[in-house]
């Protein structure tokens, strides 16, 4: 008989799905050659608003924590920001950073 293990996922604000959702935007708008294929799938799960595992959240801190300096709200063309739009943005950051508090990795 199998066990079924199960992990315990997260769910995040609106505002997160709304900047990767205009990330996607933006990026197709600018002939989609911005960020990863990583941060190109990071952005539709978070715009389809699929729930994430503690290590898409751990990915999501380290990648918005090191990548904010890249984004420019007033540059909506730029890689880095849209690639930051890709990942949840600021919202996404501030996200990312409680639920790292919560359980305990910062």
């Amino acid at each position: 008989m199998s066990t079924v293990v199960k992990f315990k996922t997260y769910t995040y604000p609106d505002a997160v799905s709304n900047n990767a959702q205009r990330g996607i935007d933006l990026n197709e708008k600018n002939g989609n050659k911005c960020a990863t294929q990583t941060g190109k799938v990071r952005a539709q799960q978070l715009a389809q608003k699929k729930a994430v595992s503690f290590e898409t959240v751990k990915r999501m801190y380290s990648y918005l924590s090191r990548a904010e300096e890249y984004y420019d709200e007033s540059d909506s063309s730029a890689c880095g920001t849209i690639s930051y739009l890709l990942w949840g943005g600021k919202a996404g950051l501030r996200w990312a950073t409680s639920v790292m508090r919560e359980e305990g990795k910062l």
